[in-house]
């Protein structure tokens, strides 16, 4: 899908609902020395291949200063981030290190998991061919999109995208134990949970009279794969 299909108005309405600027995460990644891009790539890597990654494993050395420090300023830029306890990475976007609505298996790969419904369709941009396997987040309906080509095909075919924002004292996001006392709000856990798959527009809209925080806004599944997966993760690894 071409760049030049892209609309601005929807480009903006998808940053927004994430909080992020507008060169999203790819203009945090331009602030990023070689070495922390090449942890990040590495951490992303392999959670592709549905691996759990130990942040303690990276910094156990003494020699590995420069390390501790790369992965601290990816912590701060709102990369990535571990649980404080265990270590294992939690979050790494688009991956989510601990189960979520959304599984990705992409082609040739054991299955991972996404941090949201947008981050599961920009993940076959990234790689390659995928399936999607989610759920209604108003009726818990079974969702499978394959991604062949980068070409998202839905089951049912009345699949949408909703975008919102959760209070994240209150949410079940990924990431409660992972941000250090000092750091803003991560997107893991003010956007990520309310940005879900529908089944259909009438659940949307169901979902969105019960909380229209949650499920303020709606795209189709083709503007959610063109307006992020073929337009922002493609060029952030």
């Amino acid at each position: 899908m071409s760049q030049n299909l892209i609309n601005p108005s929807l480009k903006d309405k998808v940053l927004q609902s994430l909080g992020l600027p507008e060169g999203g995460f790819e203009g945090k990644i331009r602030l990023l020395s070689p070495l922390e891009n090449r942890i990040r790539m590495d951490i992303l890597l392999s959670m592709a291949e549905g691996k759990i990654i130990n942040i303690k494993n990276l910094t156990s050395t003494e020699d590995q200063v420069d390390v501790r420090s790369a992965v601290r300023h990816l912590r701060e830029l709102d990369l990535i981030h571990w649980d404080q306890i265990s270590g294992d990475v939690t979050v790494a976007y688009p991956f989510s290190g601990v189960p979520t609505p959304h599984r990705i298996t992409l082609a040739g790969m054991s299955p991972a998991y996404s941090m949201c419904a947008i981050d599961a369709l920009g993940t076959p941009s990234m790689f390659t061919d995928a399936v999607i396997e989610s759920e209604c987040a108003f009726c818990g309906e079974k969702i499978t999109i394959n991604v062949i080509e980068n070409v998202p095909v839905s089951n049912p075919g009345t699949v949408i995208v909703g975008l919102g924002t959760t209070d994240a004292a209150d949410s079940n996001a990924c990431c409660d134990s992972s941000c250090g006392p000092n750091e803003p709000t991560s997107i893991s856990t003010s956007c990520c949970p309310a940005i879900q798959f529908y089944c259909s527009e009438e659940h949307w809209q169901k979902a969105n009279a019960k909380n229209s925080t949650t499920a303020k806004d709606k795209l189709t599944l083709a503007e959610a794969f063109e307006g992020w997966g073929c337009y922002f993760w493609r060029h952030v690894i």
